[in-house]
């Protein structure tokens, strides 16, 4: 298996909003209803890619969500022995060593990382629409979320950061303006239609309408997908 984009990109998504199951050999990446999308036209094929492997598509309905899932001991045995992923709770995760020593590695970890658990939103600043962009991670704070920021500002990004002490001490990563977000979009780009149909519903009309769902904004943007 090739240290390559693909997989870098696959282990970003994992450590966004996937999990290595404690004693079964199992994967699973989780996501809302609106990410069936992105899982079925670009998150499955990708797995498929990477790790020869059948994923399966399933709906929660107990959680409003879906998930993808997957069964394969040697792909438990890469990601825990070669990757260095850890199984169960993340708490303790760290960033691959093939990643902090690529920097050719570092967009696309970032995306999958970014496209599974970041956020594009748009803030008013002194206007009455939101047309001021922020990327923005939110993690618990550990020795991952630092690691996270030290990549991000690899890429020569500046980076924002504040904590939130009413959430067991969330922290908060921002990276604001309209230069950063074309910069963002230039370097590492994202391939979750949840995000990319913000930015250009916001590229092509100058704001972002809040709470819009996907469905509205690609009518809007004229996307048959």
């Amino acid at each position: 298996m090739k240290y390559d984009k693909r997989l870098a990109e696959l282990l970003g998504i994992i450590l966004g909003d996937g999990n290595l199951h404690k004693t079964n050999n199992c994967v699973t990446i989780v996501g809302s209803l609106e990410d069936k999308q992105y899982y079925e036209t670009y998150v499955i094929p990708l797995i498929k890619s990477v790790f020869n492997v059948k994923p399966a598509l399933r709906k929660r309905n107990d959680r409003n969500a879906y998930y993808i899932d997957f069964n394969c001991k040697k792909t438990i045995i890469y990601l825990t022995e070669k990757a260095g992923l850890i199984r169960g709770n993340k708490v303790n995760a760290k960033i691959p060593k093939l990643i902090t020593n690529n920097k050719k590695l570092i967009s696309p970890f970032l995306r999958g990382l970014f496209d599974t658990d970041g956020c594009l939103k748009f803030s008013k600043q002194s206007k009455n629409k939101n047309y001021y962009p922020r990327i923005q991670y939110c993690f618990r704070d550990t020795n991952f979320s630092n690691s996270i920021k030290d990549l991000i500002e690899k890429l020569d990004f500046k980076v924002g950061i504040w904590k939130e002490k009413r959430f067991n001490g969330l922290i908060y990563y921002q990276i604001s303006g309209k230069e950063n977000l074309e910069k963002w979009i230039e370097l590492v780009g994202m391939n979750n239609p949840v995000h990319k149909t913000k930015y250009l519903f916001w590229k092509k009309y100058g704001y972002y309408i809040p709470k819009s769902s996907l469905n509205y904004r690609q009518k809007a943007l004229n996307l048959n997908i």
